[in-house]
């Protein structure tokens, strides 16, 4: 069976997920979308050797820091390592904050492949054009404000319908299927998290990326003013904010605020032991 600890970033949640696989023989499945990029030990405070070797992690390391890695690219590796079929037969604890990871897993997300050379013959088309190639191809227009960007994408789902990618089913708990940890103090964890990873040598680790991806300079802060230090915090705290309200409105997840860590681990044996 999978269970779900997710939770604010910096709220503490790897190192209790790591506690609660050791007692319970679980392997820890990532769901952070950083954490798949290689060489980014310090900035995605990825668990040492000593817990990777203590406990079978998944999700770590399976992507070059120049790759845009995709959900779609999380959920093929997940079944190239055979996570939905494992669920059945062992138990793993899925971590991490990555909100559209763990939808996609939990509620079967059906996603619509997009094809480039498809979409590299639209965008020649204008508005007007897109318009009669609907009409010539007895292709619905959608009941919403049009606009070119709108059409293309409805064109292709209509011609891509047929190769739809569904996720296989997991085994998951009947009820609530985990904990996300609202942390009230994660602002002063946050800060406190990136002065240490400074201090650790994150500078040289971000100095030693070639071709890091758009997705991957996002992250670090590159894009924003300012130094480093007040770039990471700045976009790990808008993180944090997006967490809490993409979470909230997950109803398989149960969202605990507070800043005992004892109040988590018993909600998440309680789910676990159900």
């Amino acid at each position: 069976m999978i269970y779900f600890l997710t939770g604010i970033t910096a709220s503490g949640k790897s190192n209790l997920a790591h506690k609660i696989a050791l007692e319970n023989n679980m392997s820890i499945l990532s769901v952070d979308s950083m954490a798949v990029y290689k060489n980014l030990n310090i900035l995605t405070a990825k668990p040492t050797d000593v817990m990777q070797a203590q406990v079978r992690y998944y999700g770590l390391n399976i992507a070059d820091t120049s790759q845009n890695f995709s959900v779609i690219d999380f959920l093929n590796y997940l079944i190239k390592e055979e996570i939905p079929s494992k669920s059945f037969t062992e138990d793993i604890l899925a971590v991490g904050g990555t909100g559209l990871y763990i939808k996609a897993m939990i509620d079967k997300y059906e996603f619509k492949p997009t094809d480039p050379t498809i979409r590299a013959e639209l965008e020649l088309l204008n508005y007007d054009n897109l318009l009669v190639f609907h009409k010539v191809n007895d292709i619905p227009l959608p009941n919403v404000e049009l606009n070119k960007r709108r059409l293309i994408r409805n064109i292709e789902d209509f011609m891509l319908n047929e190769s739809k990618y569904v996720f296989p089913d997991l085994c998951l708990p009947k009820n609530y299927v985990g904990v996300f940890w609202n942390h009230p103090d994660y602002k002063e964890n946050i800060k406190r998290r990136t002065k240490s990873m400074i201090e650790s040598g994150l500078m040289n680790e971000i100095d030693n990326l070639k071709n890091p991806s758009k997705t991957v300079l996002q992250a670090i802060g590159l894009n924003e003013s300012g130094d480093l230090e007040e770039n990471i915090n700045l976009k790990t705290n808008r993180l944090a904010k997006k967490q809490i309200t993409w979470f909230k409105k997950e109803t398989k997840i149960k969202m605990l605020t507070t800043s005992d860590e004892s109040e988590i681990y018993k909600e998440m044996m309680d789910i676990i032991n159900e």
